[in-house]
């Protein structure tokens, strides 16, 4: 896949939509084209009307060539008993919000069929009418289970350092994300961003976050910049 990258932007739920849909249209404008939106399906205790709102936004995109993938259930870790201990200190490291990270083969896919069905009440479908075209878990903290779990519901399943389609092609896939990192760690984070972008092979992917605006705006258009001067065309996933 050398030559090409995608832009996937975290964390779009019915709690922020109104303030990160402009974001996402301006990113569309800067890249040339839609890309991949990752969608947290809770929308527990949202008002019908917010919802309603949220619903016609997620149309709106997918109608604008944006593709919708599914990003966990709640990006909120509930409390299981089916979790190991490395999964323990992945929640401790992310703040409660790797919430498939070690879980067992029965948790993970009871937590998957969550995510599904609140997926499909956010659209009024039932289940595989309107499916997501991938699943990301929430901060890519996951468990030996999820990715089989993932691409037998037709997802394509994405991991920190690769990209799994449901056919099972494998794609080694660099990451860069300034969201949740020391201050101290942003500028080497950009740097390598557009490292990873520069480089002839690869997919390399950049993971943008509702954090990232506006505080990091300029250093956001700067690294989907480079990606485009260097010759790199955005892909979706839908394309791999």
């Amino acid at each position: 896949m050398a030559g090409k990258f995608l832009l996937c932007f975290h964390d779009f739920s019915v709690w922020n939509y109104q303030k990160v849909t402009p974001v996402l249209e301006e990113l569309r404008d800067l890249a040339g084209r839609p890309f991949n939106v990752l969608v947290i399906p809770d929308t527990e205790k949202a008002s019908p009307e917010i919802i309603e709102g949220f619903r016609a936004v997620l149309l709106k995109l997918k109608a604008e060539g944006f593709e919708l993938a599914l990003h966990g259930y709640k990006h909120k870790a509930e409390f299981s008993q089916g979790r190991s201990y490395t999964g323990l200190m992945s929640m401790n490291l992310t703040h409660g919000e790797a919430e498939f990270a070690g879980l067992s083969e029965y948790e993970s896919e009871r937590l998957l069929q969550d995510g599904l069905s609140a997926w499909n009440a956010i659209f009024n479908v039932s289940q595989g009418e309107f499916p997501p075209v991938a699943f990301v878990p929430p901060t890519w903290y996951s468990n030996r289970f999820l990715s089989k779990q993932v691409r037998q519901q037709g997802m394509l399943f994405e991991s920190r350092f690769s990209i799994i389609t449901a056919r099972g092609r494998r794609y080694v896939s660099p990451v860069t994300s300034f969201a949740g990192i020391p201050k101290f760690l942003i500028k080497p984070a950009f740097k390598f961003g557009e490292t990873i972008l520069k480089v002839p092979f690869g997919l390399p992917r950049v993971a943008l976050h509702p954090v990232d605006f506006p505080t990091r705006a300029g250093e956001v258009r700067d690294v989907i910049r480079t990606a485009l001067s260097n010759g790199r065309k955005l892909i979706r996933y839908s394309d791999l």
